[in-house]
């Protein structure tokens, strides 16, 4: 089984740049995955431009909203954009598939949030009152991320959100802004279910590769790192015991 993933899109109005990465794709891949800020403003008028590109890619598409995203002042018109155009829009809740080969698949999205991995950027990172503020918000996306992990009922399963669960994916980002890509809360639900795959974008300056510090494979797919669509082949996923009692996933 193939997945197709992609994040960080940031369209304006023309979604013609789109063209080539998606070329092709329903022989490639069994369904996209699309890890958040499909616009660059969060305007209507660049929602539409991304979902009329995304709906002739001739696979399933399942999406999650990106700060850029959340910008719009329309908010359930945005999500009528894209649903419209059969794209799943995914905010706390999941979704299940089955391939052409017969597999089950669910999808559990959420947005995610800032916050942090303390200790790794330090405890002066930012200010007391952000920190509570994103504290709040991160937990909060955390239960919602538990929850939707809780409902799959599948052969395989993935979670799908923008921001990072992990530091290992942040590669060349700067440690001071560390708490703006992603937040552990995340990745300490990622451990308790430990889903097949992780998908997240955000973290544009990032690396491919990573994982939870439980061993969960997780891919940061912003199109500045992959420079077009990334296909994941799950069977591949094995994970390899080591002596330390860490499981190492392959890259």
């Amino acid at each position: 089984m193939r997945v197709a993933a992609i994040g960080d899109l940031h369209l304006k109005s023309d979604g013609s740049s789109l063209a080539s990465p998606l070329a092709d794709l329903r022989q490639q891949a069994d369904f996209l995955l699309v890890a958040g800020d499909l616009t660059d403003a969060g305007r209507v008028v660049e929602a539409e431009a991304a979902a009329e590109r995304l709906a002739t890619v001739g696979v399933p598409v399942i999406a999650v909203l990106g700060n850029h995203d959340l910008r719009t002042v329309r908010r359930a018109t945005f999500r009528r954009v894209f649903e419209r155009q059969g794209i799943t829009i995914l905010d706390g809740g999941s979704q299940h598939l089955v391939t052409a080969s017969g597999v089950r698949v669910g999808v559990a999205g959420v947005t995610g949030s800032g916050g942090g991995f303390w200790p790794v950027e330090g405890p002066d990172a930012i200010h007391a009152r952000t920190l509570k503020r994103l504290a709040l918000r991160s937990r909060r996306e955390a239960q919602t991320l538990d929850a939707s992990l809780a409902s799959l009922d599948a052969d395989v399963k993935i979670a799908l959100m923008h921001f990072s669960p992990t530091v290992s994916t942040l590669g060349r980002e700067p440690i001071a802004k560390y708490w703006m890509l992603g937040n552990c809360e995340l990745g300490v639900v990622l451990d308790r279910h430990r889903p097949d795959l992780v998908i997240h974008g955000h973290a544009h300056l990032g690396n491919l590769a990573g994982h939870t510090i439980g061993g969960v494979p997780v891919r940061n797919v912003a199109v500045s790192i992959t420079s077009g669509v990334h296909l994941e082949t799950i069977s591949s996923l094995e994970r390899e015991p080591v002596s330390a009692g860490v499981t190492i996933w392959p890259r």
